[in-house]
Order: structure tokens, then sequence, then C-alpha cells
């Protein structure tokens, strides 16, 4: 995996995962923090990330602070910022489009739909309908192949976990979680916002080092025959007891487990990764001696055999995404083509001189 060290506070806000497209979009761009959405409309292509990029430097330069989601699919675009500032309401802006869908509910009160469609050549497009129906379908035959691939991988992952689990203690996993935990205060309430450090998608697997920056302390979980999971279960359970506030960073494939999570109050994360993926300081947690390896020789050959088609269906699942990036990008180049950024950067402009000038 490929980690990227941003400089900024930045995650992910859906997953390619076995079930298929998962979007958070729900549960981050509606928070009650943000009294204001701006949902992006246009086609691939248009300026939609470089769009929220302009606007986002613009608050910057007007006291805001900033909040960067970035393409699950392609960790090089942005689908959405968040910008908040002591005394005003959140601001929200995101990209609208498919597969992350989002219509307002109370349309001008709450959110307004930007059309960065308004400065494209219809004509031009319409001349090439054909070529972009093709490229569409492509396009959708290559995901459909990588979700499937990745629900085969869910399968085995399956299959690894009811193998191994009689073989996990899990009692020493709660205990050990109720020991790191033990001396922290309690939270005056509990909310918890997803926000996913790891992603699978055009560029193959990429993960973001915010939560280690971020962080006062680190704590680094390296996984042995999937025990990880039961860890991260606790620390969520024990936030929840302890009225924390937290972030969750969701398994980008398998989005019922935890690999991420970040105690808000205290600053202490939790990442589930090898450790050599880390840069800082840290402490590491190995979770080999909460597995009784010894006594899983019965099962021993079948969970071999389980995880290694388990990373051949994975490897499948990521050559299918990059088939999706390659038609993508002859996408993104019509639309282009056909597009006016004279006028749609004179639009950002006036947006956000409008947008500012009222909340500075």
């Amino acid at each position: 995996m490929s980690i990227r060290a941003t400089g900024e506070n930045a995650y992910f806000a859906a997953s390619n995962s076995t079930k298929g497209f998962i979007s958070y979009y729900e549960q981050i761009f509606r928070a009650s923090r943000i009294g204001r959405i701006y949902a992006v409309k246009g086609g691939p292509g248009t300026g939609k990330s470089r769009f929220l990029r302009d606007v986002s430097e613009s608050a910057a330069g007007h006291g805001w602070e900033c909040e960067y989601i970035y393409c699950s699919s392609d960790p090089d675009s942005l689908d959405g910022i968040i910008l908040t500032k002591e005394g005003s309401e959140g601001i929200a802006l995101l990209d609208a489009t498919a597969p992350h869908l989002f219509e307002p509910i109370s349309p001008g009160a709450w959110e307004e739909i930007v059309n960065l469609g308004e400065f494209w050549d219809s004509e031009a497009l319409a001349a090439r309908r054909r070529e972009i129906e093709q490229l569409g379908r492509e396009k959708g035959d290559a995901y459909r192949r990588a979700y499937r691939y990745l629900s085969g991988f869910g399968d085995m992952r399956i299959n690894r976990d009811l193998l191994v689990a009689p073989y996990i203690n899990k009692e020493k996993i709660a205990l050990l979680a109720e020991k790191l935990m033990r001396d922290l205060p309690d939270g005056e309430h509990y909310s918890a916002q997803p926000a996913l450090i790891h992603s699978i998608g055009m560029r193959g697997e990429i993960g973001l080092d915010t939560y280690f920056y971020e962080a006062e302390e680190i704590y680094i979980i390296a996984d042995c025959h999937g025990a990880a999971q039961y860890l991260m279960m606790e620390f969520g359970s024990l936030a929840t007891e302890k009225r924390l506030a937290i972030r969750i960073s969701h398994d980008p494939v398998e989005a019922d487990k935890i690999d991420g999570l970040f105690l808000m109050e205290s600053g202490i994360a939790f990442v589930v990764c090898p450790e050599e993926e880390c840069d800082y300081p840290h402490r590491l947690i190995s979770m080999r001696r909460y597995v009784d390896t010894a006594s899983m020789k019965r099962v021993r050959r079948e969970v071999r055999s389980v995880d290694r088609i388990a990373r051949a269906l994975r490897g499948e699942a990521i050559d299918a995404l990059e088939k999706v990036r390659e038609v993508h990008f002859r996408l993104e180049d019509i639309y282009a083509g056909a597009m006016d950024f004279s006028q749609k950067e004179a639009f950002t402009k006036a947006f956000c001189e409008k947008l500012f000038s009222k909340k500075t």
C-alpha cells in the first residue's frame, strides 16, 4: 500500500467494497455542524475537483479551516471539502455526481446546486454521444467486474475468520483494550464521524497519514489472522461507554470492520496496518500473542489456501479498477475539450467572493 502525506486534514468518504460502492456522504455532509451545503454537478473532466480546491484556498485566506475529502476511486481528486470557522456555521461542498449521488432535501434552505455543466458546449458533446455512451458502458462493466472480485474476496475473508475464530483469545483482547483506555477521562457526549484513511481504487491501494500526524499518541496494530478486528471493536465499544468523540476509519473493502480510530479529545490513534507504513513515533501492538497459532495445525492448510485465493481476487479487483481508470480519463478528455474553463474560473472567483464576503 502507498501511504500519502498530504499535510491536510484529509480522509475518504466512500469505498469500493465487498458489498459494492459504499458512501458515507449522509453521515459526513448532513452533520449538525454544517449550516450550508453546495452540491456540485458536472461530468468527468469539468473541473469539479479544481473548483473544490480553489474554494478551499479562498476560504483559507478568509480564516476558515478545511477538511479535505478525497475520492476513494481516484485519490488525486477531491470529492468534497468541509469549511469551519469559530463563530460561524460550517459549509460543505461536495461532488454530487454518480456514483455518490447527493440530492437536496431542503433545496435553497439548506442545500444549493452548483452546476458546472453550464460551461460546456452541449453540441460538441452531442457530436460524440456514441463514444461517450460506449465509454460509459466500458467503465460500468469494469466496475462490475471489480465488485464481483471484491465480493469473492469477502467470501474468502469470511471463511478465514470462521476457521480462525476458535483460536483467538477474545477475553485477553478485551482486557487489553480496557487497560489501554482505562485512564482516559469520559467525554461529554459520544459522537462518531466516518473518516476513512485507506482506499482501493483506480490507483491501487492508497493510505492517508492523517491520523498519524494529528495524533498525540499512536498505536499501530499488527494484525494476525484477523484478530485485530476484535481489538478495534472493543475500542469502539469502550469509546461509546465513555462518551468519547471519535473518527472511525472503516476498512475500505470489508466495511463491517474498523481499520482506524481517532479519539478526538485525547488525540490517540489506533491504526491497523503493517508497522513499516508508519514513519511516526508509535507503540506497536502485535496481535500474534492473542492467537493460538500452535493449535491451528488442523486448519492451517485451509487457512493458507483461503488467504491465497483472497489475495488473487483482490489483485484481480485492482486490475479491473485500473481499466476503470483508463476509460475514466478518456471520458475526462472528451468533457474537458468541450469546457470553457475561462468562464468556469470567472464563476469560481465570483462564487468565492459572494460566499466569503458575507461570512468574514
